[in-house]
Parts: C-alpha cells; sequence; structure tokens
C-alpha cells in the first residue's frame, strides 16, 4: 500500500467523513501542486509561493523547539494553526501528555500533501487529536463548548501564518474573545449569580403579567431607531434630542434616561439589563409616563415599580428562568453582548428599525470621561468627591484601574478605552458581520472605530424625514399588546412542581454525600468499596436524570469549572474529597432555590389575587 492509502486507511477508522472528503476531492487535489523537496535529514519539506514552510535541514527538530518555546504548560486544550506536513503536531504529541489538540488546517490540498508525503498514522490513531480541516473558524469554538471548564491555548505555526494571514488571524480574534467572554460570564456568575437569582424570585409574577419583546418582533419595519448610550460624546447629541425625536424611535439605555429627560425629552423606550441596586438608582427621580421599558426578571424589583409605562419582558438568560418560561410564555431573547448597549442594539434589530443609529456609543473614554453630564454615574462621583480629592479625579482613577490603553477614534485619532471595552466592540463587530442588510452608524467623533458600523455626523442624522407620528401609531399599538391569558396558574403549578423536584434532587444529594463520607473513612482503613462506588454510580446516574438539575447546577458553575480545569490527574484522596465538596455544593445550592422558589409562590398567589 502506498503512504496515501495507509493514511486513508486509518482516517477510515477513526475520521470516517475527513477520509470521505479526502477521497472526493483526490481527483483535484494532486502532488504536483506545491513544490517538494528533501531536506538534509532526508525528510520531506514543502514550498508555498516561494517560501518553505518547514525547514530545509532538519523540520522534526526545528518544529519541535518552536513548540517547545509556545507551550504554556497550563492548557488542557492545544489549538495548533496550521498543521503544514505534520512536524508541528507531532512535537505537539510528544510535548504534551493527554491534553486535547485541536489541529486546524484550512487548505485542504496542503493536508492532502501531507497524507501523501509522510506516514501519519500515529497522529491519527493516538485519540486525543481533533482536526478541521478547510473549515471556518467559528467551527473550532463548537468544539471548545464540549469542554467546559479547559484552558485553552492557540499555537499558529509561523511560517504557515504568513502564507493565510487573514485566516488565521481571524482564528486567533474567534478563540481569543471566546476565552474572554468565558472568562467574564464566569467572573460575572461568581459575583452576580446570587443576586440575579434573589431578583428572579421577587420578579417572577410579572412572568404572568407582562407580555414578551417577541410580540414586538418587526412591529416597527421600516422606521430608523437611534440608540442612546450614555458615553461622554452624547454631551454634544442631548440639545438636539428633540429633533432627533421625530426622525427616529428613541431607544434609550436606562444609564442615559435622566440625560434625556434634562432635555425634556421622553425616550420611547429604556432598556435595563443590569441586576444591581445601584444600577436602579438610574431611574430615581426620573418620572416617565409614556415610556415603555425592556428587561427581564433578574432586574432589581424596584426598576418595575420606578418605570410607570407599559413593560415588555425578554427571556431569562438562566436555567430558573428559562424554566418558568417554558412551562408559561416565551419572552423573546436578546443577545448577551455583556453591556445594556449592546442589548439596546440587538432590541432595534428585533423590533425592525430599518437603520440604527447610535449617539453615546464611545465604547471608550474620550478627553477621559466615563458618561456624560448628568448621568447617575456622574452624580455620584461628585457626592463621593473631597476636597483632597475632585470628581475629576474619580474617574480618572476609575479608567486606570480598568488598563488603558489607545486606539482608533471614528474621527482618525486616539481614544483610551479598556479590555472589557474591547468585548463589546468585538461583540458589535460580530453583528455587524452577521447582519451585514443592517446599517448602523455611530454619530460619536472620538468613540472607538468599530469595523462594519458606518461613521454619520449628528448633521446627517437630522436630515432624515420626519416619521413621529407612524413612530406613535406603532407605539400605540403596543400598547394594547397583552400577555396570553391563563399564565397565573400555569406560572404557580411550574413553581411548586420544581420545588417537589428540588427536594428528590435534595435526598439523592443528601444520600451522595453520606455514601462519600463512607467511602473516604473504608478507602483509609483499606476495606472494601466497590459496593459503594457502585451505589455512587446510581445516584449520580439519578441526580442527571432528575429534573431541575440544571438549576441547582447554575450557581455551582465556578466550582465545577475549578474541577474540570484541574491540570493534573487527581489522587483516589483528591477525587473522593472534590466529591464530597460536589455534593455539599449542590445542597446549598437546592436549599438556596428552595427557600427563592417559596418566596416567588408566595408572591405570585398575592399578585393572582
Amino acid at each position: 500500500m502506498s503512504i496515501l492509502a495507509d493514511n486513508l486507511h486509518a482516517l477510515d477508522i477513526h475520521f470516517p467523513s475527513l477520509s470521505h472528503f479526502l477521497k472526493d476531492y483526490s481527483e483535484t487535489l494532486t502532488i504536483d501542486d506545491y513544490k517538494t523537496s528533501v531536506s538534509r535529514t532526508g525528510c520531506p519539506t514543502i514550498e508555498i509561493n516561494g517560501q518553505l514552510i518547514h525547514s530545509r535541514f532538519d523540520p522534526q527538530k526545528e518544529s519541535y523547539r518552536f513548540i517547545e518555546n509556545q507551550l504554556s504548560g497550563d492548557a488542557s486544550i492545544y489549538i495548533q494553526g496550521g498543521f503544514g506536513l505534520g512536524y508541528h503536531s507531532e512535537a505537539l504529541l510528544e510535548l504534551t501528555e493527554d491534553e486535547i489538540l485541536i489541529i486546524v488546517e484550512p487548505d485542504i490540498k496542503l493536508f492532502y500533501h501531507a497524507m501523501c508525503l509522510r506516514d501519519l498514522r500515529h497522529l491519527i490513531n493516538c485519540g486525543r487529536i481533533i482536526f478541521l480541516i478547510d473549515s471556518e473558524p467559528d467551527n473550532v469554538l463548537a468544539i471548545l463548548e464540549q469542554f467546559p471548564g479547559k484552558l485553552v491555548q492557540i499555537i499558529i505555526t509561523r511560517s504557515l501564518y504568513d502564507y493565510k494571514q487573514n485566516y488565521y488571524d481571524s482564528l486567533r480574534n474567534k478563540v481569543g474573545n471566546y476565552i474572554s467572554r468565558k472568562e467574564v460570564n464566569l467572573s460575572t456568575l461568581k459575583r452576580f449569580g446570587k443576586l440575579w437569582l434573589r431578583n428572579l424570585s421577587e420578579n417572577a409574577h410579572l412572568l404572568a403579567e407582562v407580555p414578551g419583546i417577541r410580540s414586538l418582533d418587526h412591529l416597527f419595519d421600516g422606521l430608523p431607531a437611534l440608540l442612546i448610550a450614555a458615553g461622554p460624546s452624547l454631551d454634544t447629541i442631548l440639545p438636539y434630542l428633540e429633533k432627533l425625536k421625530e426622525r427616529f424611535i428613541l431607544v434609550a439605555v436606562d444609564t442615559a434616561l435622566r440625560a434625556c429627560l434634562k432635555e425634556n425629552v421622553e425616550p420611547d423606550f429604556i432598556v435595563v439589563a443590569d441586576p444591581q441596586y445601584w444600577n436602579s438608582r438610574h431611574m430615581d427621580r426620573c418620572p416617565t409616563d409614556q415610556s415603555i421599558l425592556i428587561s427581564d426578571t433578574s432586574t432589581f424589583p424596584s426598576v418595575f415599580r420606578q418605570i410607570k409605562g407599559k413593560k415588555f419582558l425578554s427571556s431569562s438568560s438562566f436555567p430558573l428562568g428559562l424554566y418558568l418560561e417554558e412551562n408559561t410564555e416565551l419572552k423573546g431573547k436578546l443577545k448577551a453582548g455583556g453591556s445594556v448597549a449592546t442589548a439596546a442594539w440587538d432590541f432595534c434589530r428585533i423590533i425592525g428599525a430599518s437603520e440604527i443609529w447610535c449617539a453615546g456609543l464611545d465604547l471608550g473614554f474620550p478627553d477621559k470621561q466615563t458618561h456624560c453630564r448628568g448621568s447617575f454615574f456622574e452624580q455620584r462621583v461628585h457626592w463621593l468627591s473631597e476636597r483632597h480629592r475632585p470628581a475629576e479625579d474619580f474617574s480618572w482613577h476609575a479608567l486606570i484601574d480598568a488598563g488603558l490603553h489607545k486606539v482608533e477614534a471614528n474621527d482618525g485619532g486616539l481614544t483610551w478605552t479598556d479590555r472589557r471595552m474591547n468585548l463589546y466592540v468585538r461583540w458589535f463587530e460580530e453583528q455587524m458581520e452577521k447582519y451585514p442588510v443592517l446599517q448602523s452608524f455611530n454619530i460619536s467623533q472620538k468613540g472607538i472605530k468599530i469595523r462594519g458600523m458606518g461613521f454619520s455626523t449628528l448633521a446627517e442624522a437630522l436630515k432624515k424625514p420626519i416619521n413621529r407620528m407612524e413612530i406613535d401609531l406603532k407605539l400605540n399599538e403596543a400598547g394594547q399588546i397583552e400577555p396570553s391569558p391563563g399564565l397565573y396558574s400555569e406560572l404557580i403549578k411550574s413553581i411548586e412542581s420544581l420545588i417537589e423536584n428540588l427536594s428528590s434532587l435534595h435526598e439523592l444529594a443528601d444520600r451522595g454525600l453520606q455514601l462519600c463520607h463512607k467511602l473516604e473513612e473504608n478507602f483509609k482503613k483499606g476495606h472494601e468499596i466497590s459496593r459503594i462506588l457502585t451505589e455512587l454510580n446510581k445516584i449520580d446516574a439519578a441526580i442527571i436524570n432528575q429534573s431541575g438539575k440544571e438549576i441547582a447546577a447554575f450557581i455551582l458553575q465556578n466550582f465545577i469549572t475549578d474541577l474540570l480545569g484541574e491540570k493534573k490527574s487527581p489522587t483516589p484522596e483528591q477525587t473522593i474529597n472534590n466529591s464530597i465538596s460536589l455534593y455539599e455544593e449542590l445542597n446549598q445550592s437546592i436549599g438556596f432555590h428552595r427557600e427563592l422558589l417559596q418566596k416567588a409562590l408566595k408572591n405570585t398567589k398575592i399578585s393572582q389575587e
């Protein structure tokens, strides 16, 4: 058999789809497409566009040295960008133990050459490699989702990067964004997880009282929207807000509400997406009669009392909220981008805005300012100011603490921003790419330049035709929308059912904890443990099949991530201790959820009356 036939036979066993893919293209993928040569050590190398992708002297040794210098030693998953002829993958396999290797090669012809020139069966048969050949970078993220909690490192082969720079830049950016978002999500969960759930239990009755944003889907087709964020550049727009309201649907984030009302302009919609008490203060002494509130059940409860107008709910991002919605009425999801401005942009998209213009969307700190004048944030800074530490110093220290750097602004200059804002910029850029037909414009000169979002001026915005009469007609139509009938009884029934399921789950977890303590004792004494392990396996299987487990596990994600992210295989003693800790954490979570659900049940029954 030939080298290619041997490799294809191995692929048939372990990667049949990839094998079929190569065979289908074998007639067009010839060995003569690239220039091959033999290195001094006798190993093949290859030349693309006049550049060798492996050493002409010793490709194996030099690939080994490159990978050795790149390895962090902490990762559980390595993404290798560029397979070439497989030398770097061999080095990565040799230098790691049981880590997962994701091999990404965008060039099917190059991969075919490798299959023809080198015996790669040891790589194909190793059981630790996942191949992504001729595949979009986004597909890497789908694989990473299958391994939650694992630390990831990406290594891009230097010579192959020069060959397909755009592809590898995209791969690096997408993986980097994915890792950053996961880190932020876990950090946010650790900080706010229990607060989200407390707020949800207080607001659960709203699921039966308030319609969902899905009922607004495309209601405003053909009308432009103005997203009003609270960045410093909003100050230059506010004097013209009344004229802009004649032309645009005004969708304001909560932090911009106070500034709008100071101009005697009430936004059409107010978007709130923060569970904290301090965030609810943005609505203090902000009387609104006509504005429609867009939020979800994790918002601080007082917000729903402060905003007097019509309300619409978006779907919860959390297992408990999703469970209650699935058993009552799905409200409609807003894309999570980590910021209220990202939620507001997606809301504008959902309601059918023909264009989305953005004011105050700086995503940075022009002139070292953090918010527009008159926002609650700015007022709080002044309240906290001391004689020897003026308000300007508070803002600047907030920026320094966030890790400042400068990036290109819309006017071609440079604007300060930080790592958190970078995540929001990337989110917007992903949406611009995903919805190319929906045009978005930013009228913040000193705001961060967002790839795919056009820069325009206030003067151009004011040239838009007057649409207020048509907008008001649609708003009146929105005001007539009501939730589905009969939701109270469905909500009460779902809460009672969940409390019962969590009680059963508690019994299983409590039994598992008792067995783990017995297992620990028997292991230390050298007694027989097989029966205990068998019973624990049965309990674990019952927990996995138990309704409500995802809800109880929600606030355990950081704990579980820490367990999954352990680099070294735990000792038997550590495994037992981890099991004890897991059952203890699960029991505490169940107790916490049951307490909140009892409160939600009580509030819902009172509201029904």
